[in-house]
């Protein structure tokens, strides 16, 4: 029998990546080069480590870019001195293995260290309904008070009671209701809710603000605001395979989604092509609708309803890891456009490496900025991809509901359109896609309107599917191969296409909100050439970045960069100065330095 463990709850070891940088000189001491494989063998027999996975990538192709520190990822839980003791080989490259987030809204934390554990609990019991009395099954609500929130969701009666502790009625501060599908969520401050009765709250369907639906099908108020109504019908993103990083989506029972048919879940190993088509957080359908949602009359039509989707699930659970395993199998299915509506506020070499060959190989990674409303999260801070921020637009949502809080309080209205309180914003911001009150399909065949820059992305990738299928440019000649000028034109494009925003930060939207006309050369805008930085702030940029990782490495705080420089030819000066920040970004984080 183990010893009785004295000390409460044990701590959860952490996950780590684990690989080999072939092109660190041995180090004296360390007695040559490292055999990576001896490592791997030390680590399945270590009685401390339990490793889970071995990434290899699977595509030949991504061989001809020379060795990079991707050609062995080894993912494993271990404890925090194996982990140091590793790191102290300089051609051992280990990185903690963060997870990913679908971005969710929910925020107001509060330290609980700071709440008194004793009192009274206090309840309130309430009846979610819509317009004709009928129970509003599954909702999530939740009650702010003066501390912590409290939650819960709704029974087969609608019915739900909720307690806090030290809170009465006139305390409350907000009641929210989040519906699963079918109904525009509310939001309440300072609700009349009286503890000891019965609290009735009434929701509004979809349909009454946008009559005829689900029966009528809709066009977005996103989509028109990108001129998606006026692409000609036979322009449908035909050709193009796209990729939905996410959780899955429900093809088998939802209408708008019944002509996807690829994919491969990611969360078990080995992968196993079945288990995509459970999507048990409905983020991957709802990214899935706007994409390439069925023109079949009826619910919503997406941007590009003939483009080939193919869903890697990896939520949830979803880890860099897994991520780094989606972009391997992109790669390897030459996969045109992938759309990762995720984010993480850490950082990884690893995957930096990885993006950077899938640019290389032509895949166009396009990537939510992050809901937090601070800097960028990753990957969206890799230079190698297109970043998304979100906007919303006046009139296109109830005023009770929770859409109507995410205008940015700080900004101004660009005609109707604002900058979401929740976006990401910073340097790295490409464009901008609509992200408030946006509907799409969710399991197990309803419609819900969600916010974040997860609605953005989708919106951009759409646009991209429709411009690699019908611009000119790519119709044939050099841009037709699959390389990284592939990409760099088509990101170009996009951002060329963009209308400016104007909310009193050009960080919160980038080149702005991309026009569909544009992007696919149907109206004059889009020529393929964004303007750079110009030539002095390009090279005073670069010097700088070098001067600091210079003193960096003097000092010990850094040691020289993991892995082999990809191929650049072609690059355009934008995306080398990007991939040179992002690398030392990565750097800085794996070193403990904060940036």
């Amino acid at each position: 029998m183990s010893p009785e463990n004295t000390t409460g709850l044990p701590t959860r070891p952490r996950r780590y990546l684990v690989a080999q940088d072939s092109t660190m000189l041995a180090t004296a001491g360390f007695g040559g080069p490292l055999d990576f494989g001896s490592v791997v063998e030390q680590l399945q027999h270590d009685p401390r480590v339990e490793v889970r996975q071995s990434l290899r990538p699977r595509s030949v192709s991504a061989q001809t870019l020379g060795t990079t520190i991707t050609d062995h990822v080894v993912v494993a839980d271990m404890p925090d001195d194996v982990a140091a003791e590793l790191r102290g080989h300089p051609q051992v490259v280990i990185e903690e293995d963060h997870l990913l987030q679908p971005q969710e809204l929910i925020g107001g934390t509060i330290d609980p260290g700071v709440l008194i554990p004793f009192g009274v609990s206090t309840s309130w019991s309430l009846k979610i309904v819509d317009e004709a009395d009928r129970p509003v099954v599954g909702a999530t609500v939740y009650l702010y008070g003066s501390g912590v929130p409290a939650q819960g969701r709704t029974d087969d009666t609608g019915m739900i009671s909720i307690s806090l502790l030290n809170e009465s009625d006139a305390g409350l501060r907000a009641l929210y209701v989040n519906p699963q599908s079918g109904y525009w969520s509310m939001w309440v401050d300072r609700p009349q809710l009286t503890s000891g009765s019965l609290n009735t709250v009434r929701l509004q369907s979809l349909g009454a603000e946008l009559p005829g639906f689900p029966d009528q099908q809709l066009i977005g108020w996103g989509q028109r605001a990108m001129r998606l109504e006026s692409v000609p019908a036979g322009m449908t993103g035909r050709g193009i395979k796209v990729a939905v990083v996410d959780s899955g989506a429900a093809v088998r029972t939802h209408a708008d989604l019944g002509a996807i048919h690829s994919g491969m879940d990611l969360t078990t190993t080995p992968a196993n092509d079945q288990q995509w088509i459970d999507d048990t957080i409905a983020h991957g359908s709802h990214c899935s609708g706007i994409i390439a949602g069925a023109d079949n009359g009826r619910g919503i039509r997406g941007f590009a309803p003939d483009a080939e989707l193919v869903e890697l699930r990896i939520f949830p659970g979803g880890r860099v890891s897994s991520l780094i395993d989606a972009v391997d199998y992109c790669i390897d299915q030459q996969i045109d456009v992938v759309n990762m509506s995720l984010g993480t506020g850490g950082s990884s070499q690893i995957l930096l490496q990885k993006i950077a060959q899938a640019k290389e190989l032509g895949v166009a990674c396009i990537v939510a900025a992050g809901n937090t409303g601070g800097e960028v999260q990753f990957p969206g801070v890799s230079p190698d991809v297109l970043t998304v921020s979100a906007i919303g637009s006046q009139g296109t949502f109830p005023d009770n509901s929770y859409h109507a809080q995410q205008r940015w309080s700080g900004g101004t209205l660009d005609h109707d359109l604002f900058a979401a309180q929740f976006s990401c914003h910073g340097p790295e911001v490409d464009v901008a896609g609509p992200g408030v009150a946006i509907v799409s399909s969710v399991p197990p065949d309803g419609f819900a309107a969600w916010d974040g820059t997860s609605m953005a992305t989708p919106h951009i990738t759409g646009l991209a599917a429709l411009t690699l299928a019908h611009h000119p440019d790519f119709a044939g000649g050099a841009l037709s191969n699959r390389n990284a000028a592939r990409v760099d034109h088509l990101f170009d494009l996009l951002r060329a296409a963009a209308t400016p925003l104007s909310f009193g930060d050009p960080q919160r939207s980038g080149a702005g909100l991309p026009d569909c006309l544009r992007a696919l050369g149907l109206q004059p805008g889009a020529q393929g050439s964004f303007p750079d930085a110009a030539a002095a702030d390009a090279d005073a940029i670069r010097i700088a970045l070098a001067q600091l990782r210079l003193q960096l490495l003097a000092a010990g705080l850094l040691t020289e960069p993991a892995g082999a420089a990809l191929v650049d030819d072609g690059l355009s000066e934008r995306t080398r100065i990007r991939r040179g920040m992002a690398e030392l970004r990565a750097q800085m984080l794996a070193a403990s330095l904060s940036v």
